[in-house]
């Protein structure tokens, strides 16, 4: 909240303006509103009866660029958001953002001298808002500790394993590495940090208080204590926060996450955050659903982990390409890849795939009529297994005009 000094600095502009004013913090929660002039909207009433607007309202302020800006602008009505146009001034400090100036402005009538005045006191605003930038510092130190934990520097890690030891924060075997991830976050960089940091900002009502956490860029890491007993599962709680990102992204961005194993002992971490990011990637590619976990991907893990550019149509065995260049619609390849992700179970593949077990057995046959391939044969299976794991990365990581990527039956996270 603000001091003495600063809310009077904004009842003073209000009644000069006969006109509400509220100021925000960058996450688009109310700081402080004046006493209203009969020009409130909806949204604002509620915003300031819940001490804060909810994430779909956030999420549109946000998505008009509004945390690089730095000068006035209007953010525009919203019918769907019973959200009146209004002026908006970013309260900076040395170039730092602190907060946004909020004047209602329903029918544009704000003249320049007015606009003016609302600048001059954003600037006047910062000077008692500095502390805010202190505060936010020392929670960044906190952040660089997570992040050189689960860092690949060795010297770096045990330097934040000690710094965290000390405060008592260190985090108990055991613990889990999660990765979220704002996938192509460059162009929303700072609308995606402020996304992430809001939605963590919400896990003590998950029941996961005392998690660890930093975000840089679009990215966050969370590092989730072991669970208790009867507590709810890891993946759910996750996917809250995913959730609420998504909510506050109003459609500018998507949001995935994965989760790593869990780590014997701090000093491990690294190893979980890796896998953790691993999963993320095959979330992101669309390979897992949008929360994935390491234990969930099977062979997917290790080609995921390798290197983008060796993921090439070399990797793929000449098993599937002799499949694929004999079954130009792909209904082979798609019966061979039920039969093979039911084990051989053929009652259990013509199920998957909706057709009489005879029908499965044709196909089966008909692959190796045309192709010479055997699948009952244990090594032409685990080749072609593997084989259509791996053109599946190829083909998510190096997509292929014309090229269609398999509808991802997606199993448990």
């Amino acid at each position: 909240m603000l001091g003495d000094a600063a809310t009077a600095l904004i009842d003073r502009l209000a009644e000069e303006l006969s006109r509400s004013v509220v100021v925000d913090d960058p996450a688009v929660q109310v700081l402080y509103a004046s006493a209203h002039y009969g020009d409130a909207d909806p949204t604002r009433v509620a915003a300031v009866l819940n001490r804060g607007a909810e994430p779909r309202v956030r999420g549109y302020v946000l998505s008009q660029g509004v945390l690089s800006w730095t000068r006035p602008g209007i953010i525009p009505a919203s019918d769907e958001l019973g959200m009146h146009a209004r002026v908006c001034v970013p309260v900076r400090w040395e170039g730092r953002l602190l907060a946004l100036l909020m004047v209602m402005d329903a029918d544009g009538s704000l003249t320049t001298g007015e606009l003016g005045r609302i600048t001059a006191v954003a600037e006047q605003l910062a000077l008692s808002l500095q502390d805010l930038a202190h505060t936010a510092d020392a929670a960044r130190e906190d952040e660089r500790r997570v992040l050189d934990l689960v860092g690949d520097d060795p010297v770096a890690r045990g330097r934040a394993a000690a710094a965290l030891a000390a405060a008592g924060r260190a985090p108990e075997p055991g613990t889990t590495a999660v990765v979220v991830v704002v996938p192509g976050a460059d162009g929303h960089h700072e609308h995606a940090g402020i996304a992430l940091r809001t939605a963590l900002s919400g896990r003590r009502r998950d029941g996961t208080d005392g998690w660890l956490t930093a975000v840089a860029g679009g990215t966050a890491v969370l590092l989730a204590a072991p669970p208790t007993p009867g507590s709810e599962d890891l993946p759910a709680r996750v996917r809250r926060v995913v959730d609420r990102v998504g909510e506050l992204a109003h459609g500018r961005f998507r949001c995935v996450a994965g989760i790593g194993d869990p780590a014997p002992a701090p000093g491990l971490l690294a190893g979980s955050a890796a896998r953790a990011r691993t999963a993320c990637t095959a979330a992101e590619l669309g390979l897992r659903p949008p929360v994935a976990r390491w234990a969930g991907l099977g062979a997917l893990g290790p080609l995921l982990a390798l290197p983008p550019a060796l993921l090439t149509d070399d990797v793929v065995p000449d098993e599937v390409r002799r499949l694929r260049a004999a079954d130009p619609d792909g209904r082979l390849v798609a019966t061979v890849r039920a039969y093979l992700d039911e084990a051989g179970n053929g009652p259990a593949a013509a199920a998957r795939l909706h057709i009489h077990r005879t029908s499965l057995y044709y196909r089966l046959d008909r692959v190796t009529r045309l192709t010479g391939l055997d699948v009952s044969d244990g090594a032409t299976r685990l080749a072609l297994h593997l084989g259509l794991v791996a053109l599946d990365v190829v083909a998510a990581r190096h997509p292929a005009p014309g090229r269609e990527l398999r509808q991802t039956e997606h199993g448990p996270a």
